[in-house]
């Protein structure tokens, strides 16, 4: 039962498609805003490519060095690029970059002025009412976050320590290009965190309170591609073919979950991020398998769910997520991120996301999340005392 809906055209292709896909958009499109990952990114084939591509248009390049955007890194990239007059946006970047790509298209032709301002025009969604939301392009570089194919963007307000998010459906991208070479750089931490967010996204997918027939095909192969693959590809990261897997695993994610949203682990996870700082795939992952054990009662054709893990029980997907974490070089533990029993109090009461929380198919209360997170505080489900 249920509906699936999902207008991005996917191409699983080289970056150099690029020049295609953009003048597909038409000839109104002459100012475009590109945003791309920093560090060795402008030095690669991969930067020439695009370069070559878009080299008969006017381009404003930014190259985006943060994680994690903060509404004042959105306000800054929104005033350096209020007056280019742009008519599309090409993201190529992970998560962080994708969903500033996503936010600056809500934003066009909208007159902010301050922090606050961009604050009031997120909180009361005024972007869904924008006629001027122009088109963009997501071109990920990791294999995680899914944002090329979804409609919502994450932008995080430190300040007052909440999430915020962006969402419309007008903010589908036009485009999603799968290049799994671009993946091929990625560093064993970034591989395993990434890979370990879509599989959250995958898991809660298909218990979500929102899930359907198609997302749960989406989500079970999902769920295969990346387990089947990971832990091999973080013993040869540049095994072209295993990156491809776990590209399209990424990619079947964010499919399944484009349409359900994400539940209990997601989040859990914001606080987490917000108040300790783990890595936002591993935030999601700690609490994973110990979520879906309380979920297990509610879970329907949960012996697809085992098949899709090759396990028998929840305690084996612990085991597995452990062992990622291991090998990335992550701790599976909370005591190794500083937490106390203050700040578990604390990620207990902002855990309650509305959207995410409540799409849950088990009602949780805080004291059900504060003894989620004291599990995870050691392997030996030592007390904080």
């Amino acid at each position: 039962m249920g509906s699936f809906y999902n207008p991005v055209k996917i191409l699983i292709d080289r970056i150099d498609i690029l020049e295609e896909v953009v003048k597909d958009l038409g000839s109104q499109v002459k100012n475009i805003v590109l945003l791309t990952r920093g560090g060795d990114f402008s030095d690669s084939l991969s930067a020439y490519t695009l370069g070559k591509c878009l080299e008969k248009f006017n381009i404003k390049h930014m190259e985006i060095e943060i994680s994690n955007p903060d509404i004042e890194d959105l306000f800054h990239y929104y005033s350096e690029t209020k007056s280019f007059g742009f008519q599309c946006i090409i993201g190529v970047g992970g998560g962080s970059i994708l969903d500033l790509s996503k936010s600056l298209s809500a934003l066009k032709h909208i007159n902010i002025d301050s922090i606050d301002m961009l604050r009031s025009v997120i909180e009361q969604k005024s972007y869904v009412e924008n006629q001027d939301i122009v088109p963009w392009i997501g071109i990920p570089t990791t294999s995680g976050t899914g944002s090329e194919v979804t409609c919502w963007a994450t932008i995080w307000d430190r300040a007052r320590e909440v999430k915020l998010s962006i969402d419309c459906e007008r903010l589908y991208a036009h485009t999603a290009i799968i290049d799994p070479t671009l993946t091929i750089s990625l560093s064993k931490k970034l591989t395993a965190s990434t890979a370990l967010d879509a599989l959250c996204h995958a898991t809660e997918a298909y218990w979500a309170k929102s899930s359907n027939e198609l997302s749960k095909v989406y989500s079970l192969e999902a769920i295969k591609h990346i387990v089947g693959n990971l832990e091999k590809l973080l013993d040869q990261p540049k095994d072209i073919k295993l990156r491809k897997k776990i590209a399209l695993g990424s990619l079947y994610a964010g499919l399944a979950f484009s349409n359900t949203r994400t539940t209990a682990c997601h989040s859990i996870s914001y606080p987490l991020t917000l108040n300790l700082g783990i890595d936002h795939g591993v935030a999601a992952s700690l609490t994973l398998a110990k979520i879906m054990e309380l979920n297990l009662e509610t879970i329907t054709e949960k012996d697809l769910l085992f098949e899709a893990f090759n396990v028998n029980h929840c305690t084996e997907i612990q085991q597995f997520i452990e062992k990622i974490h291991e090998r990335a070089g992550f701790s599976s533990n909370l005591k190794d991120y500083n937490a106390n029993a203050e700040i578990i109090e604390l990620i207990a009461e902002n855990a309650f996301t509305k959207g995410r929380m409540d799409n849950n198919p088990t009602k949780l209360t805080k004291e059900d999340v504060i003894s989620v997170l004291m599990s995870i505080f050691n392997n030996e489900g030592e007390r904080i005392r």
